[in-house]
């Protein structure tokens, strides 16, 4: 029988770390286990700040709203997806399709996911 493995260390944030950035009046938080992964590098003239279109371009393409607010907020519980999915009672596979935009989320979903984690189901609708 295996032992399930832990998960590695953090090396250089928190699991509560989060960027705040603001865009058409809005105010948006994002854990930066997730924004990370869209970092870009300035263009060839200098300047202090980066489109939020830039950053998060590729995840306009890649994931729905809905799973990437269901990514968001598994990272923000600094769950893994099998973790995650044992907690709204629903398989790794289906958790995994869901984020990645393949399988809608559905109410009965969402509210287990509002129950479990305290966010409003409707914003997975």
């Amino acid at each position: 029988m295996s032992v399930p493995m832990k998960k590695p260390p953090m090396a250089e944030m928190d699991s509560d770390a989060v960027i705040y950035f603001h865009h058409d009046d809005k105010t948006y938080a994002i854990p930066c286990k997730i924004a990370r992964k869209y970092l870009v590098e300035p263009q060839e003239e200098e300047r202090d700040t980066v489109s939020v279109e830039e950053v998060f371009a590729e995840m306009d393409t890649r994931f729905t709203k809905a799973g990437a607010l269901l990514q968001g907020v598994r990272a923000r519980e600094d769950l893994t997806q099998r973790e995650f999915a044992k907690a709204i009672h629903v398989s790794q596979s289906n958790l995994s399709n869901m984020e990645n935009g393949r399988r809608p989320i559905g109410k009965t979903i969402a509210k287990r996911i509002s129950a479990a984690f305290n966010v409003d189901y409707r914003y997975f609708l």
